[in-house]
C-alpha cells in the first residue's frame, strides 16, 4: 500500500501543479487532463518500478539457497501484490483479521480458486512466507523476488521435495521468522469444486504448534472475466481457527477432514 498511496500523491501533486501553473484549473473542460492522466499515470509508474526491479531480480540465483531472507524482496512482493490487485479492478472486504495477534506465528492455510488468492494474503499479512509452486520460480521478476524474500517452492513431481518445503515451513515457524500460507488444496481448483486436503500439509502446524488459520475466499475466480469492464468484489475471511490444544491429538487426516467440512459449509453459505 505504501507504493500505491506514493504514487497517487506523486500524480496529484504533479497533475496538481499542471493545471495551476498553467491557468488550465480555471477552465472546466480541462479537467479531463487529470481524470485521465492520474489513471495512465499509475499504471505508468506500476511499469517503471517493475523495469527497475528487473535486473535486481535477474542477478538472483533461484536455484541456490537463501540463508537469510530479504526484507527488501519481500517489501517489494507485498507491494507489487496490493498494486497488481488494485490494477485488476479488485475490491476486497477482509474480515477476521483484527483478531490476530501480530506479534504471533500462524499457520495459514485457503481455498484455491485464482491465481490472485495467495496474493491477498501476502499483502494483507505483514511477516509471510507462502508456500508455492516450482513454476513461479521461473516468471521473469516475480520468481528472483519471492525466491530471495524466502518463499517455499514445492516441485509436485517429486515427493521428496514436499517434505523438504514442509521442514523448512517448520524451521521458518520455530525460528518465530514468519507465519506460513499454504493452500492445502496443493493446486488450484478450475471447477470451483473444493479439492481434497493433503493432510500432510498440516504436519507443518503440528510439528511447530501453531494455531491454524482458515482463511476463505470468494469470487476471485471472477477478475479475469470481469476485467476491465468492472470491479470485482471479493470476500476474504477468517472463518475458523484451530487452537494447538484442538488439533494435537488428532491425526493429520482427521484435522484435514475436520477443516474441509468447515470450508464446504463456508462455501455453501
Amino acid at each position: 500500500m505504501i507504493l500505491a498511496v506514493s504514487y497517487l500523491v506523486l500524480l496529484l501533486g504533479g497533475f496538481g501543479c499542471l493545471m495551476y501553473f498553467t491557468g488550465l484549473y480555471s477552465q472546466w473542460y480541462w479537467y479531463w487532463i487529470p481524470l485521465i492522466g492520474i489513471p495512465l499515470g499509475y499504471v505508468l509508474l506500476f511499469g517503471i518500478t517493475l523495469f527497475f526491479l528487473f535486473p535486481f531480480a535477474k542477478m538472483v540465483n533461484v536455484d541456490k539457497e537463501v540463508k537469510r531472507n530479504s526484507k527488501i524482496a519481500g517489501f517489494f512482493v507485498r507491494q507489487m501484490d496490493y498494486l497488481t490487485c488494485q490494477l485488476a479492478l479488485t475490491r476486497v472486504k477482509f474480515t477476521g483479521f483484527k483478531t490476530l495477534n501480530k506479534h504471533r506465528e500462524y499457520l495459514f492455510i485457503y481455498n484455491h480458486i485464482s491465481n490472485f488468492d495467495p496474493m491477498l494474503l501476502m499483502y494483507k499479512v505483514r511477516r509471510l512466507i507462502c508456500i508455492t509452486k516450482y513454476g513461479n520460480k521461473k516468471i521473469p521478476i516475480v520468481g528472483g523476488m519471492i525466491h530471495k524474500a524466502g518463499y517455499i517452492t514445492v516441485d509436485r513431481e517429486h515427493d521428496q521435495e514436499g517434505i523438504k518445503a514442509i521442514n523448512k515451513a517448520i524451521d521458518t515457524l520455530n525460528e518465530h521468522k514468519a507465519s506460513i500460507a499454504v493452500a492445502p488444496e496443493g493446486t488450484r481448483s478450475k471447477t470451483l469444486e473444493l479439492l481434497p486436503f493433503h493432510a500432510g500439509t498440516f504436519n507443518i502446524a503440528k510439528r511447530s504448534g501453531v494455531p491454524i488459520v482458515c482463511v476463505g475466499i470468494k469470487n476471485t475466480n471472477m477478475i479475469h472475466k470481469n476485467f476491465p469492464k468492472k470491479f470485482t468484489k471479493i470476500n476474504c475471511d477468517i472463518i475458523y481457527i484451530m487452537e494447538p490444544d484442538e488439533y494435537m491429538d488428532l491425526s493429520t487426516v482427521e484435522i484435514a477432514n475436520r477443516l474441509h467440512k468447515i470450508y464446504e459449509e463456508y462455501l455453501q453459505a
